[in-house]
């Protein structure tokens, strides 16, 4: 099994927890058997290294890619709020929580989601390791990035006796001596600091605290075989106990740094007692917390859960046919597309490829794909190279014979779940005409705007939002019941279209009180070009004769017109619409 630690780009080669909490993890990787593991923010050799489980470090990063993603749910309510990440945790197929009011958080935004999901224990943790006796006591130790800009700056004004550690940046408000420096991302340096000083200090930001969550430090103290002094978060008070020295940071800040000072005291003077907590908190640390321990849970988890929810079985399994339109020269894009079709979890799958081009070379084309692709089920319909893309598109439809049907473009891919997710949708819900779900846009190519990553989360919405006022379903990511197709669309004469010919027929379905069923996972990708190679979005002609043909089948003048009565106005506007597509197409000519 391959997994991938997925960081931030944006945050390379800036101190960061997830940096640390990336080593810890490969490290962890590396005690299981048959596991192989990267922790990487580039998206060519996650792509490369093709995982079978992807966990994004961050919820900045949402699922872009073909494999099990796993969420990390352990940063609080506000923070995802703040940054307006809900489609990001909503494209997980599965999520890491630390706390119950997490847990409480996936199961409400997932509650009318058709697709199932994994729910399991995950943690900011560290590694396991063995027990060293804490020999010396001192001021107590404080690591930390700072994200919280000045947080416990008023406690730590107040006292001299703890030590701060992180980004030299992050604390530079602290004017009392008490600053001691960075610490190496190496996964060790940051345990023995701790272990030197025999006494750690866990504090919690105040939304961590109100959602029960714990934060890196108290597997860290833990750990590092040392005492811990931490707030009262309700993680640390119900799993490490009475082991745990706990400071009341309801009171003012110069009695809290008091009350430190107290405990401090108390621990210096009482070793063998404090050495005794630190002990039990470091073994319930190692038997329940530590990344090993985790991973190994997590893993197989995610192989019970993925065997378990696989496509329930019928008597017959329902044919679906995926039509892809092809005028068989781009060759490598093509075989990308029949291969993303090739390694389909659901096996009744058709290819029905929509053939334009030469007579001389179709019959060479076919046997090029049958001698690489032997295990694909394919059948063919051949069409002059002048005919335009939406007569290929309708014909296609209309030529298939499958209860269900897909489109996939010559230059996109499905993931390997794409058809079996929307079929259990469609089958689950009968009533329902089609079923789709989110999409990754890939940039193509060495060049892509600076402002973009080269995969996105591009499209994660709900029609009944957005439908009609933005493109939310891609020509690639649905599965549509052929016995809900509207009449009109598979027997009226087809209007040319050279564009928009998937969203004319997405607005028809949708104008015919067809019910579409979101997925809400992501299964499929198309890619992006800033080129003109094969880009219908650089073809001005095609691109402005679509939009009026695409106006007037959605009938936008039409309707508002009658509003009014004015008949005349109305055809006077369909009969100026006419003489642009004719302009148009003479121009094509």
């Amino acid at each position: 099994m391959k997994i991938a630690f997925q960081k931030v780009a944006e945050w390379e080669g800036k101190p960061h927890a997830e940096a640390e909490l990336a080593l810890r993890m490969l490290i962890a990787a590396e005690s299981i058997h048959s596991l192989d593991a990267i922790a990487s923010s580039d998206m060519a050799e996650i792509e490369l290294f093709n995982p079978d489980i992807v966990i994004p470090l961050h919820f900045f990063i949402p699922k872009l890619f073909d494999a099990f993603t796993f969420g990390c749910m352990w940063n609080p309510l506000s923070a995802i709020e703040h940054n307006k990440a809900w489609d990001n945790i909503k494209s997980y197929d599965g999520y890491g929580v630390a706390s119950d009011s997490q847990e409480q958080l996936i199961n409400s935004i997932k509650f009318k989601s058709p697709s199932p999901y994994l729910v399991t224990e995950w943690y900011p943790s560290t590694n396991s390791s063995s027990y060293k006796k804490p020999i010396n006591f001192s001021d107590p130790v404080y690591i930390g990035s700072g994200w919280g800009k000045n947080r416990h700056k008023n406690i730590f004004t107040k006292t001299n006796k703890i030590k701060v550690f992180g980004p030299r940046k992050a604390w530079k408000h602290l004017t009392n001596n008490i600053y001691c420096g960075e610490v190496p991302i190496d996964g060790k340096s940051l345990l023995n600091i701790y272990h030197e000083a025999g006494i750690g200090l866990a504090l919690h930001h105040n939304s961590h605290n109100a959602e029960g969550l714990p934060s890196m430090r108290a597997f860290e103290i833990a750990a590092s075989s040392s005492v811990m002094i931490s707030d009262q978060n309700t993680f640390v008070q119900n799993n490490f106990g009475d082991n745990v020295l706990y400071l009341d940071t309801s009171l003012k800040p110069k009695e809290i740094a008091e009350q430190l000072d107290m405990l401090t005291n108390w621990i210096i003077t009482h070793p063998q007692q404090a050495q005794e907590m630190a002990e039990a908190s470091h073994n319930i640390f190692n038997d329940n917390f530590s990344l090993e321990v985790l991973l190994r849970n997590l893993i197989h988890n995610v192989t019970q859960f993925t065997s378990v929810n696989k496509l329930q079985p019928y008597n017959t399994s329902p044919e679906v046919e995926i039509i892809i339109r092809t005028d068989g020269n781009d060759k490598e894009k093509l075989f990308r597309a029949l291969r993303s079709i090739e390694q389909q979890t659901y096996k009744t799958i058709t290819v029905h490829i929509i053939y334009r081009g030469c007579t001389d070379k179709y019959i060479n084309f076919q046997n090029i794909i049958s001698d690489i692709y032997p295990n694909l089920h394919t059948k063919y319909k051949f069409f002059n190279k002048k005919l335009d893309r939406g007569s290929q598109f309708f014909n296609g439809l209309r030529s298939s014979s499958a209860e269900y049907i897909g489109f996939l473009d010559h230059d996109d891919e499905l993931f390997s779940d794409h058809v079996e997710v929307l079929l259990n949708c469609l089958i689950n819900k009968p009533d329902a005409s089609l079923a789709y779900s989110g999409s990754i846009r890939i940039w193509e190519g060495d060049k892509h705007p600076k402002d973009e990553s080269k995969r996105k989360l591009a499209y994660f919405y709900e029609q009944d939002k957005y439908f009609g006022y933005k493109p939310c379903i891609t020509s690639n990511s649905y599965l549509v019941r052929k016995n809900k197709i509207p009449w009109p669309i598979l027997n009226q004469p087809i209007p040319k279209m050279g564009s928009r010919e998937d969203h004319i027929f997405l607005i028809l379905m949708y104008d015919n009180s067809s019910y579409f069923i979101f997925s809400e996972k992501v299964t499929c990708a198309f890619y992006w070009r800033s080129t003109k190679d094969d880009n219908v979005a650089f073809d001005n002609i095609s691109w402005d004769s679509s939009k009026i043909t695409f106006n007037l089948i959605k009938s936008k003048a039409t309707t508002k017109m009658s509003y009014t009565g004015n008949t005349h106005s109305t055809n006077y506007i369909i009969i100026h619409y006419l003489r642009v597509i004719f302009s148009c197409l003479k121009k094509r000519i």
